[in-house]
């Protein structure tokens, strides 16, 4: 057991900050639902829930009615996926505010998302439409734009993820820019003001932007 334990931290150590930090999020992410579902299990119907469950009950209520007209017959099949990695997202942005390096700053993990995105809308579209039928819908509306089909189809979900790492990569740019510029005040500055507006509200913008975006392009491969 101490070899195993032993080979574990060798294996974490060498990570880079950003995927340590994706890890710590991952952990954060089960043991917060873990707890909001024991709770929201012994709920009493009759009471009106308080705190922290209820703003979790809020947040899922939020997201089934953004994902009913998007996806009229399969949104109760995608609902746990497409909230899932809209939690990920908000606290992997957030995840510099507690000193921890954001995931998302990191170019391998930014595009992972890309190919989760790629392989979900994928596979759905397989299982879901069929071979054939999916097949069709790659020659439509004439076989000859095939090659244009394909390259959106692989572009969609790359942008997705540049777009990501970009949306990090500017706010702390610009963070730095205004830190050399204006020395002292600018530390001032970024403590009450660059890192709540960039890490808190940009940061839940951009994924509530991405989840409406994977979910567009999930619905358009898998509704009729």
């Amino acid at each position: 057991m101490n070899d195993f334990f032993k080979a574990f931290y060798d294996f974490y150590y060498n990570l880079s900050s950003a995927l340590k930090a994706s890890i710590i999020v991952f952990i954060v992410l089960i043991i917060m639902t873990t707890v909001v579902g024991l709770r929201v299990k012994k709920l009493d119907y009759r009471k009106t829930p308080k705190g922290f469950t209820f703003i979790m009950i809020m947040l899922v209520d939020m997201i089934n009615k953004m994902l009913v007209p998007i996806f009229p017959k399969y949104h109760k099949t995608f609902q746990p996926l497409l909230l899932t990695m809209f939690m990920y997202l908000v606290f992997a942005n957030w995840a510099s505010l507690v000193g921890l390096t954001a995931p998302l700053s990191n170019l391998n993990i930014a595009l992972s998302m890309s190919i989760i995105v790629f392989a979900t809308i994928q596979g759905s579209a397989l299982v879901i439409k069929r071979p054939v039928a999916r097949m069709k819908a790659l020659l439509s509306p004439n076989p000859v734009f095939l090659p244009l089909n394909l390259i959106g189809e692989f572009s969609t979900p790359f942008s997705m993820g540049m777009r990501l790492f970009g949306n990090l990569m500017s706010g702390s740019i610009l963070a730095i820019l205004i830190y050399h510029f204006t020395s002292y005040v600018g530390i001032f500055i970024g403590a009450f003001l660059l890192h709540p507006v960039f890490d808190i509200f940009v940061g839940a913008i951009q994924a509530y932007v991405y989840l409406s975006l994977f979910s567009i392009f999930l619905a358009i491969a898998v509704e009729d």
